[in-house]
């Protein structure tokens, strides 16, 4: 294990030290706090439940517990873990946002921003590229600001690509069962009639 954690240590100071930018100093801590998204979240989740279909407003209620598992997995996974924040645990950090003295492993923006973003490309399939592009933009971004090591973002986007994946079947199963129950139904009804 010690190999892949100094391999670990090494990427993070490469992403944190060495691939810096003066733009990419005011980007990050920007794309790294979620509440300055927050806005635009709301809006888009008020407009699909105005305008969406029946398909987009149970999309989006899936989407709600789609997050609130992976966020929980995370949490779960952290305390089995424990790892120590880099911020918390190296020398030489360039820190650009707050070091939180939570555990490293998994990181819980990339849990929650993978397991987002793959449940909507399985469902909005044409949108693949501006979700992963988000969602890795969003998990590059904890490295690049000091409070997660490669390893944490790329087990949290395994992790949150799971809990996503694994709502999609279930509501792809469930829906299926109730479609044929129905359709079961409304056949026997109209062989009584």
């Amino acid at each position: 294990m010690d190999p892949i954690v100094r391999f670990d240590t090494y990427l993070f100071h490469i992403v944190n030290t060495g691939l810096t930018a003066g733009w990419l100093d005011s980007l990050m801590p920007y794309v790294t706090e979620k509440f300055n998204f927050l806005g635009a979240i709301i809006v888009a989740s008020v407009l699909i439940l105005i305008l969406g279909k029946k398909k987009d407003r149970w999309g989006l209620l899936l989407l709600v517990f789609v997050v609130l598992s992976s966020d929980l997995l995370s949490n779960i996974l952290k305390h089995l873990f424990m790892r120590i924040r880099p911020c918390n645990a190296l020398d030489g950090v360039r820190l650009l946002a707050g070091c939180s003295h939570s555990y490293s492993f998994p990181s819980s923006h990339a849990t929650n921003i993978f397991a987002a973003m793959v449940f909507l490309t399985a469902r909005y399939r044409r949108f693949f590229p501006v979700f992963l592009t988000i969602a890795v933009t969003v998990a590059y971004s904890r490295v690049y600001v000091g409070v997660h090591y490669p390893l944490d973002v790329a087990g949290g986007a395994v992790f949150g690509s799971a809990v996503a994946i694994t709502w999609f079947e279930a509501d792809r199963r469930f829906t299926k069962v109730i479609v044929e129950y129905y359709r079961k139904k409304r056949g026997a009804v109209e062989q009584e009639q």
